[in-house]
């Protein structure tokens, strides 16, 4: 239904073909309008996510442990403003949906407010303990100064569970593209899945699937799109230090031979 149509409903005050009159459709477009605006917020955070990652990895590397927790403080409320985003996305998208709402604005508000009490009475384990982001972010930073070590759990022995699934995702992470099979070059990880590719590859390949693929990581079966993934600067850091750490133990071994 393009634009014009919808317009001239709502001005004739007519329903249209989907059994909308021109009220409800025009708060379905200005409600359309608004997910797209929470969509581009959303991807912003991500991004800020990841730059919050690379500071705390450099500050960790060079023992800034009061700087890196003040960069943990400044990921949690990243994180309380995602929540809230995801909220008013779960509710902008049910009131898009099918079925009459009378007071659209009481309906949110009512939405709103029960999920917000709800969050403010979660300690910080509730909150953060079973967030990937969160998990993702504080096993990179362990992982500085214990490669290869279990983290310990988060907030104490009631978040074992959590922390023990962090732990087996970490043990199958790669360098290297699902695609090209090699190490990965200038990384972009997707947002629906947590995938990653070298950019080159997957531009490629979406552009020889006409812009939309299934996601060809091992096993997925999730949709993929260009815009659906991000550059995930992080990845980049790790699989360079991955590949310095590959070549000093080779430069070891050959000169153990030597020797």
């Amino acid at each position: 239904m393009s634009q014009r149509f919808g317009r001239s409903q709502a001005d004739r005050g007519e329903t249209g073909s989907s059994g909308l009159d021109g009220a409800q459709i025009q708060l379905h477009g200005r409600l359309n309008s608004i997910l797209n605006d929470v969509d581009g917020v959303k991807d912003a955070i991500t991004l800020a996510i990841n730059a919050c990652t690379m500071t705390a990895l450099d500050l960790e590397e060079f023992g800034e442990t009061t700087s890196v927790s003040a960069v943990d403080q400044s990921l949690r409320q990243l994180l309380d403003a995602q929540h809230q985003l995801e909220l008013e996305q779960k509710l902008l998208t049910k009131l898009c949906s099918g079925g009459e709402h009378k007071d659209p604005e009481a309906e949110y508000i009512k939405g709103w407010e029960k999920d917000t009490k709800k969050y403010a009475t979660l300690n910080e384990a509730e909150k953060y303990g079973s967030n990937e982001d969160y998990r993702k972010f504080r096993q990179n930073i362990w992982e500085v100064k214990h490669d290869g070590q279990t983290m310990p759990p988060l907030f104490g022995a009631g978040d074992e569970g959590s922390d023990e699934e962090l732990t087996i995702a970490g043990a199958k992470s790669t360098f290297k593209c699902p695609i090209t099979t090699s190490w990965l070059v200038d990384p972009v990880t997707s947002k629906i899945c947590n995938h990653s590719f070298s950019k080159q590859a997957i531009t490629d390949y979406l552009r020889a699937k006409h812009g939309e693929c299934t996601c060809p990581g091992g096993g997925c079966s999730r949709r993929l799109k260009m815009s659906d993934l991000y550059p995930d600067k992080v990845l980049e850091r790790k699989t360079a230090l991955h590949l310095r750490k590959l070549e000093a133990e080779e430069s070891s071994a050959r000169y153990t031979v030597v020797q």
